[in-house]
């Protein structure tokens, strides 16, 4: 599966193909190509699902269980 992640020291942004059963393992070892700096996973989401309201249940501001 390929996941982006980004240089926390310079901001390069790369997608690095990483097995799903080998993404616990690797996911903390990526090094950036250009300055060998840490990356970290840039989360994105492409899906359907969307917010609306005031918050998520449970919290202060969300809904009430029925």
């Amino acid at each position: 599966m390929t996941y982006s992640f980004k240089c926390s020291k310079c901001k390069t942004v790369q997608d690095v193909d990483i097995p799903i059963n080998d993404y616990d393992t690797q996911k903390d070892k990526q090094l950036c190509p250009e300055c060998k700096g840490k990356m970290e996973r840039v989360i994105e989401w492409n899906g359907i699902a969307t917010g609306n309201g005031g918050g998520w249940f449970g919290k202060s501001d969300g809904g009430k269980a029925i």
